[in-house]
């Protein structure tokens, strides 16, 4: 990075949130702070969260995790626990069977080890 800001608002970025989001009005020199995330955006240093929105009134979430896939099974390593809808209720169901019992079905799937025959 050519910047001087740019070069010290990283350092801090990575002492204070290694891994975590930020806001750049947690910082103290926030002019500073707007050059170092133009510039670290610029060479891909930082992942940028855009807004989500949807319609007025409308509620958008937005869940990240690292998921490793294997021929037996599929893992979560890193990220939010595995989305439990026990506790959502809404009036809004999908009207196809298909997508619905793929849907209600495990997210993570393992098949069980085959035995050796002796």
């Amino acid at each position: 990075m050519k910047s001087k800001h740019s070069r010290s608002f990283f350092s801090v970025v990575n002492s204070k949130y290694p891994t975590l989001p930020f806001t750049v009005r947690g910082f103290e020199d926030t002019v500073g702070a707007k050059v170092g995330v133009k510039e670290c955006l610029e060479h891909d240093l930082l992942m940028d969260y855009p807004v989500l929105t949807d319609k007025a009134g409308e509620y958008v979430a937005q869940f990240k995790a690292t998921v490793v896939v294997q021929p037996k099974s599929t893992a979560l390593i890193c990220g939010n626990k595995v989305f439990d809808a026990a506790g959502i209720v809404s009036e809004k169901k999908i009207k196809n069977e298909e997508l619905a019992a793929l849907v209600a079905g495990p997210l993570w799937k393992q098949e069980k080890a085959k035995k050796d025959k002796k």
